[in-house]
């Protein structure tokens, strides 16, 4: 070689804008999931954001749709979080829609007592929807 650089003909020089170029971006993912998004809702939970948690949970439950990506142990997490929150606003029509969610779910016996605390919240809720 000569000290010369050779440029390939077919891209612009340097000094030339490269309109034709789109470079990948990384987007954020849309869509949460549900492990994820229990996670997210107890840190909205807890700085007073009980709205912002549910919609989190909300848009990871209707994301995941039919399938079923977590353990029923994590799905009855998330139900019970969400009947939580929903009690938080006022709306007990939804809380009993997810507590039925959550006790539909069949859970074996190791499970429940890995959820101790999640049970007993869940029973808890379920009183208060009965006093309303």
């Amino acid at each position: 070689m000569n000290g010369r650089t050779t440029r390939d003909a077919s891209l612009p020089a340097p000094d030339q804008p490269r309109d034709d170029l789109t470079l990948p971006r990384r987007t954020p993912p849309t869509t949460l999931d549900l492990a994820r998004a229990v996670d997210h809702a107890r840190i909205l939970r807890a700085a007073g954001d009980p709205g912002g948690a549910a919609r989190v949970l909300d848009r990871a439950f209707d994301a995941e749709g039919p399938r079923r990506l977590v353990s029923e142990r994590q799905r009855f997490r998330a139900l019970v979080l969400r009947a939580d929150l929903a009690l938080q606003l006022q709306d007990g029509a939804s809380a009993a829609r997810f507590l039925d969610g959550a006790d539909a779910l069949p859970l074996v016996a190791d499970a429940l007592a890995a959820l101790d605390g999640d049970v007993h919240l869940a029973e808890e809720l379920r009183e208060r929807l009965d006093v309303l």
